[in-house]
């Protein structure tokens, strides 16, 4: 025993000693303090709690029960769900995911082919528009003079502001794609009046105002379906090409058809160029009306806003091939949620103010539009080719015109997502201008200047104007806040109309079409000027962004 009270003291146990022995196992270990455990466990049990400062446990230990889960006293049960959920503060959204661009132009327009097809039948009435401006603006047959008036030669404008003011009560109210059939109707029977009759001024007049609305209908709900409908890096090339370069290519097939009859036709032949004219518009109509019955889309941001979700994703999975549903698809949909979000706590009049300063900017831009196809262009180009050549004789020169307008809308519907909008439309405001001023001042000269020069110019002024206001289409689609986008679209539209019926009823005259070109190139390097900085650049934005670009009247970035 006194050598035991000089024991030198155990060394400490690994782990934590208030740890609880492990069952059916003795405690590991030397006794604690020296005191032996009391008795072995019952039971097969350990003892139950941690050995207390060297005392043994007290009592036999207790057989060990698994825990139940008795609730507390006074215990509630959790209230029913019957209304709505208390409101709760959640955190800002993530930013939108990025849509990846496919890589290469066949991939990409492979993929997107159904957005271009959910609205290629407005572009065979926009064809038929074509053909029906160039015929207003003077490209007619000139045996066409002889019951030609100044109404019916007017009568297509006024037909297509009319259109355009219905479709302003019908914005979102009807489907679109009733609203496409019934205009694809209405171009139909448009061609078959006019292909049915001969020399017949009531006939013609009746089917340039039923070709009329159906294109002022069609125009807005057309241009604000693409924006819908396109994926923002391919919103650029379908509504460009859809609406300008359809436009301009029906003004080519009409300069196409009209000098290729001759005038001779009208004695020789029993079927004449007018009437060739309302078998084009009838085909048109009759593959616009399949077109509108098998392919048209509706808009997905429609559908959402009509609380709808199922269905808009439905309608994005049909808008890309293969038919299926990707992550692109699921960040469409959630860029359209944010494009809602973004108009729905605008009020009508704060959506009126905001787009206001986009709708100046492109009345500007499109009654440009409209001067540079107007009844003056074509005296000018006239008077240029009737000095030297036979009026019977203007085949060529026709064909030039007509191609040369054409392939600079062309060229620029392929690459406003590679150039952009903004670059597109100054250069070509800028240099159209100048050759403005070179025109006019020729024209002055008449006849001792170089008058067979004019029509070189006029050429190449075509050109540039197709590159100027092609990127217009694409503005027109994505510009305007959504809850005034089908009205701002359809006054925009009718503004335009308005400058060429106005043009039409002056009077001209040699010195009244060179003041006119000076005023067109004033206002084109105007307009070029002030584009620097009020035009935004939209290149590959959303609808969302594209919106907020257009708020204010200053925009300088490219």
């Amino acid at each position: 025993m006194q050598n035991d009270k000089y024991r030198p003291p155990e060394p400490p146990t690994f782990g934590f000693t208030s740890a609880p022995p492990q069952h059916g196992y003795p405690p590991q270990g030397p006794p604690q303090h020296g005191y032996p455990p009391q008795g072995p466990p019952q039971h097969g049990y350990p003892p139950q709690g941690p050995p207390q400062h060297g005392y043994p446990p007290q009592g036999p230990p207790q057989p060990e029960y698994p825990a139940q889960n008795y609730p507390p006293q006074g215990f509630n049960p959790p209230p029913q769900n019957y209304g709505p959920p208390p409101p709760q503060n959640y955190a800002p959204p993530p930013p939108a995911p990025v849509i990846v661009q496919p890589g290469g132009w066949y991939s990409r327009n492979r993929r997107n082919k159904p957005q271009s097809n959910a609205v290629a039948a407005a572009s065979l009435i926009f064809l038929s528009g074509g053909m029906n401006i160039a015929w207003s603006v003077g490209f007619r047959p000139l045996t066409s003079t002889v019951f030609t008036s100044l109404h019916l030669a007017v009568a297509w404008f006024i037909a297509a502001i009319i259109g355009a003011f219905i479709s302003c009560f019908l914005a979102n109210k009807i489907p679109k794609k009733f609203v496409v059939i019934f205009a694809s109707a209405l171009v139909l029977i448009a061609g078959i009046v006019r292909a049915a009759t001969r020399y017949n001024g009531e006939a013609i007049e009746a089917s340039l105002y039923l070709d009329g609305i159906a294109n002022g209908l069609i125009f807005s709900p057309t241009l604000a379906l693409i924006g819908e409908v396109s994926w923002p890096y391919m919103r650029g090339p379908i509504a460009a090409s859809i609406e300008q370069m359809c436009f301009t290519c029906g003004f080519f097939i009409q300069l196409v058809y009209t000098e290729a009859w001759g005038v001779d036709s009208y004695y020789y032949n029993t079927f004449t160029s007018e009437q060739m004219h309302g078998v084009l518009s009838a085909i048109y109509g009759l593959i616009a009306l399949i077109l509108a019955a098998f392919l048209i889309i509706e808009s997905p941001v429609i559908t959402l806003a009509n609380g709808n979700e199922q269905a808009a994703l439905e309608i994005l999975r049909q808008l890309q091939q293969p038919h299926t549903i990707t992550t692109d698809t699921y960040a469409q949909l959630e860029e359209h949620k944010r494009y809602l979000a973004q108009n729905k706590n605008i009020s009508t009049v704060e959506s009126i103010t905001q787009g206001l300063p986009a709708l100046l900017r492109l009345v500007f831009l499109r009654a440009l539009n409209a001067m540079s196809l107007s009844i003056m262009v074509y005296y000018a180009f006239l008077l240029s080719i009737i000095t030297h050549y036979s009026p019977y004789d203007f085949m060529w020169q026709y064909l030039v015109f007509g191609i040369c307008r054409w392939i600079g809308t062309f060229v620029i519907s392929l690459c406003t997502e590679s150039l952009g909008r903004k670059k597109p439309t100054l250069f070509g405001l800028l240099v159209s201008g100048g050759l403005s001023f070179g025109i006019a001042s020729m024209v002055g000269d008449y006849p001792y200047g170089a008058v067979d020069s004019i029509v070189n110019l006029i050429f190449v002024y075509e050109v540039f104007a197709g590159i100027a206001f092609a990127p217009s289409s694409v503005y027109l689609s994505e510009a305007y806040p959504l809850g005034v986008k089908q009205h701002f679209i359809s006054f925009t539209f009718m503004a335009e109309m308005l400058v060429f019926l106005i043009i039409s009823c002056c009077t001209t005259s040699v010195t009244g079409i060179s003041i006119y070109f000076y005023i067109l190139g004033a206002f084109s390097v105007l307009g070029a000027l002030l584009g620097f900085w009020c035009l935004p650049e939209t290149k590959g934005t959303t609808l969302r962004e594209a919106q907020e670009k257009f708020k204010g009247m200053s925009s300088k970035g490219f």
